[in-house]
């Protein structure tokens, strides 16, 4: 249950920490003169500030348009306020996407197709941002106690954390960090599609689903009109693709990826290409027409240790591998990693093979 510190709490980190965004609301949506702007109250419905103008000191109430945690919804405001003023900073990394549609796939593929305002990257391949599994749901879902659930313990300084980080033995840190990054996950842009004249643009966000992992309930529960923060963006890095005999190697969770370096392959020579999954019927995200003229394909089905010990008989018996990308198991994504540097003596800089997910994490 929420109580009156909680909600102090909550006023004084607005204030000291989000002063410009305050303003920010209280320009666009209060008054356009407004020089300062200060929140004083907070409610389930509403937020209440305290603004100088030129005639005055005034209170004034903003109705919030979506539910959700108080703090989120005030920063969604904040948001969407910069957005209307063309103020958001360029280096910002926190986006919102509004949910569309879910499509599906392939048997364990769903493609969540979000809008967004702010600008999105086009044709780069493995472009990632870390979506929060939440939602700011429409005004008309309103819950009857969602002050309850405001993330009031969370706001630790980053700083700080990162001095515990480094002291603590590599375990407990997994750990902490497993716990830190709980209610977040990083998933690819598959496409964007640029809006041509109402600024919307349309992203792609192609989603392995499996078991009842957080992130497999969250593609699943999201209905239309939710609204979507991310706060951290990762760019892959497939410049070292474009020369020599490059091999290609996905699981489901990086099919995506791997689509958008096919769809947008400058290199004059064909790569190899490995893809790895569970279901049959998940090798047909990619498509022939992806498949460039003369590669050469190895779809890998069935149980992971099966096709992890196909794919490295692949690996040693290949004659010859310039460069590399790959995603796939964090353990196994080192394996492959290392018979590529033994066997075909890749440097770090062409032997780019990550992990996307981790085993012991379901």
């Amino acid at each position: 249950m929420t109580t009156n510190t909680d909600i102090i709490d909550l006023i004084e980190h607005i204030n000291e920490d989000h002063a410009s965004e305050l303003l920010g609301i209280a320009q666009v949506y209060m008054d356009g003169e407004a020089s300062k702007a200060m929140l004083i109250d907070v409610d389930e419905k509403n937020l209440t500030m305290q603004i100088d103008i030129p005639s005055g000191s005034q209170q004034r109430s903003l109705a919030f348009t979506m539910s959700g945690d108080a703090e989120d919804k005030i920063l969604f405001l904040a948001y969407e306020a910069m957005i209307k003023q063309r103020k958001l900073p360029s280096g910002s990394k926190t986006k919102y996407f509004r949910f569309i549609e879910r499509q599906t796939i392939s048997t364990n593929i769903l493609r969540l197709v979000f809008s967004s305002e702010a600008p999105l990257p086009v044709d780069e391949p493995g472009y990632a941002f870390l979506f929060s599994l939440k939602a700011l749901k429409p005004k008309q879902s309103y819950r009857n106690s969602e002050l309850s659930e405001m993330p009031l313990g969370m706001r630790l300084g980053f700083k700080a954390m990162l001095g515990v980080m480094k002291i603590l033995r590599p375990g407990t840190r997994r750990k902490l960090l497993k716990s830190m990054y709980n209610s977040s996950r990083y998933f690819t842009l598959r496409k964007n599609i640029p809006g041509e004249s109402d600024g919307q643009n349309i992203a792609w966000v192609d989603i392995f689903v499996h078991g009842d992992s957080p992130g497999s309930r969250w593609a699943k529960s999201l209905t239309p009109g939710d609204m979507i923060k991310t706060t951290a963006e990762y760019e892959e890095k497939t410049q070292h693709l474009k020369q020599g005999q490059a091999l290609l190697i996905a699981d489901e969770t990086a099919m995506p990826t791997l689509a958008a370096i096919l769809e947008n392959w400058q290199n004059p020579t064909a790569p190899i290409i490995v893809l790895i999954s569970t279901a049959e019927d998940d090798q047909d995200y990619i498509n022939s027409a992806l498949i460039p003229l003369e590669s050469q394909l190895h779809r890998l089905v069935g149980e992971t240790t099966a096709a992890l010990t196909k794919l490295k008989t692949i690996l040693e018996s290949a004659p010859n591998i310039d460069t590399a990308w790959g995603a796939l198991e964090h353990g196994d994504a080192k394996a492959v990693r290392a018979i590529l540097r033994e066997s075909h003596g890749l440097a770090a800089s062409k032997n780019r093979v990550r992990g996307y997910w981790q085993r012991d994490e379901g």
